[in-house]
């Protein structure tokens, strides 16, 4: 298997850390290389093995399998996840050595689980999501695809996360809630009521 990461910004750093810990673990370097639309700045790359290879549109043409959509926001990580799927590469799941999630729990194609990381049992994490670094996601939770939980993040049980949310950093949604699509909740919001699709909600209580 030969990966790429499509993206090269700090989302890119964070998922290349992890397959970096995996790899200290005694698992394989399988990183190719980076893609992304434009000329990235790879000082946050520096002295880690990695290089920028080419652009989204060179992927049909070069050695690799798999993709991981390496974008840390969901509207630009569902566009290049259709553009690598659509030149012939699979997604690929990542998850630091660091995070916990019990036996069972249903992690789809492309997902992301960052260091320590917390998945309840009955969690079903979907396709490209991203559970940022230090989140929590409760016990029989639905996290739909490209979804993207950030650092510290706390999101109570059977609760649902519609495709595309963002649940901001240090954000807390109580049990039972569900958080529409497309929809962002800010930074330290607190929800406590259902939050509509493709709008924003801030503060606590948050509001849209």
């Amino acid at each position: 298997m030969r990966l790429v990461l499509v993206g090269g910004g700090g989302h890119a750093s964070d998922i290349l850390g992890a397959l970096e810990a995996i790899e200290a673990n005694g698992g394989p370097r399988i990183v190719s290389g980076i893609v992304a639309d434009a000329e990235i700045d790879m000082s946050r790359f520096k002295d880690r093995g990695v290089r920028q290879i080419g652009t989204i549109d060179d992927l049909s043409k070069l050695d690799v399998t798999h993709f991981v959509a390496a974008v840390g926001y969901p509207v630009g990580r569902k566009a290049v996840a259709i553009r690598a799927e659509a030149a012939g590469l699979k997604p690929y799941c990542v998850i630091h050595p660091s995070a916990w999630a019990p036996t069972g729990v249903a992690v789809g194609p492309g997902a992301v689980i960052l260091a320590r990381a917390c998945i309840s049992p009955g969690a079903v994490i979907g396709s490209h999501a991203m559970i940022s670094n230090m989140a929590i996601i409760g016990h029989d939770c639905r996290v739909g695809d490209y979804v993207s939980v950030m650092p510290g993040a706390a999101v109570s049980g059977d609760t649902h996360l519609d495709e595309g949310c963002l649940i901001g950093t240090n954000a807390a949604v109580i049990e039972k809630r569900r958080v529409g699509a497309w929809a962002t909740v800010g930074a330290g919001a607190v929800v406590v009521s259902d939050i509509p699709p493709n709008v924003t909600a801030m503060g606590a209580p948050a509001r849209f």
